[in-house]
C-alpha cells in the first residue's frame, strides 16, 4: 500500500499532472483527447472523486480534483492511466510505457491556492501560445468553471487550513520540549538538540525548512545546513 505525505490529510484538493514518456504527444488527435476525457468522467463517481478544474494539451494533463480519502486519487489515476495507455498502444500499434513515470500530485491547502491553481490550469494553452484566451481552447473546462463562478466561491470555502496546520506544528514543538525537557532557547546553543528537532520536524512530520525556520526564529540557511548534515 503506498504511503502518502501526511499534510495529504489536510486536505480534499489536489492538483494532478500526467505527463507524456520524455515529454512526448501523448494525446495526437481530438479522438485521443475524447476518449481519455470519457474515461475520467465515467471513473469518478464510482471512485467517488469530484472533478474541479481540467485541462488536456498533446503531452500532459492537468486536473484538479476533489476527494475525501487520498486513496481514492491514487485508485483514480490509475484506471484512468492504465486504460488510456492501453488504447493508445493498441491505436497507434505500439507497446510500453506512454506516461512518464506514475503521476505528480500536490495537495492545495488553502482557497487563494485553489482558486490560482484553476487559473493556472485553464490558462496553460494560452502560456503555450496555442490560443490567446482560455474561453479558445476547446480541451479543458474553462466555460463551465466561468458559468459557475459564485457557486464555486460559495461552495470552496476552506477553514483556514494555515492557522490549522502552525497549530499543528507548534503542538508538535511543544511535545519536543516536554519530552526532551530542554526550551527553545536552549535547543539553539546546542547544535545536537537542534538536529533533532529540525529532523522531527521535517523527515516525521513534512514540515517544510521554510516552515522550520519561520516556527523556530532561526535563519532558513542555518537550518537548512544543519539539517543537510544530519547524515
Amino acid at each position: 500500500m503506498p504511503r502518502y505525505p501526511r499534510n495529504y490529510i489536510k486536505t480534499c484538493f489536489f492538483h494532478v499532472i500526467t505527463q507524456g514518456i520524455e515529454k512526448t504527444y501523448i494525446f495526437e488527435s481530438e479522438e485521443d483527447i475524447e476518449f481519455y476525457l470519457v474515461k475520467m468522467y465515467s471513473l469518478n463517481q464510482e471512485c467517488e472523486i469530484k472533478i474541479i478544474a481540467y485541462c488536456i494539451m498533446n503531452n500532459h494533463a492537468h486536473i484538479l480534483l476533489e476527494t475525501s480519502k487520498v486513496e481514492n486519487l491514487a485508485k483514480f489515476m490509475q484506471r484512468l492511466n492504465t486504460a488510456y495507455a492501453k488504447y493508445y498502444n493498441k491505436k497507434y500499434s505500439r507497446v510500453g510505457y506512454v506516461f512518464r513515470n506514475r503521476y505528480r500530485s500536490e495537495g492545495i491547502y488553502n482557497e487563494k491556492y485553489l482558486y490560482n491553481c484553476i487559473k493556472y490550469i485553464h490558462y496553460n494553452p494560452v502560456k503555450a501560445g496555442m490560443c490567446k484566451h482560455p474561453w479558445e481552447y476547446p480541451y479543458s473546462n474553462y466555460k463551465i468553471t466561468k458559468e459557475l463562478d459564485k457557486d464555486y466561491s460559495e461552495k470552496y470555502l476552506f477553514m483556514d487550513i494555515d492557522e490549522d496546520k502552525n497549530r499543528e506544528c507548534k503542538n508538535i514543538i511543544f511535545k519536543f520540549l516536554v519530552d526532551n525537557k530542554v526550551t527553545i532557547k536552549e535547543i539553539k546553543m546546542n547544535k545536537d538538540i537542534m538536529k533533532k528537532i529540525i529532523v522531527t520536524l521535517k523527515d516525521e512530520n513534512n514540515i517544510s525548512l521554510r516552515k522550520i525556520a519561520e516556527l523556530l526564529e532561526v535563519n532558513r540557511e542555518s537550518i537548512r545546513k544543519i539539517y543537510n548534515s544530519k547524515q
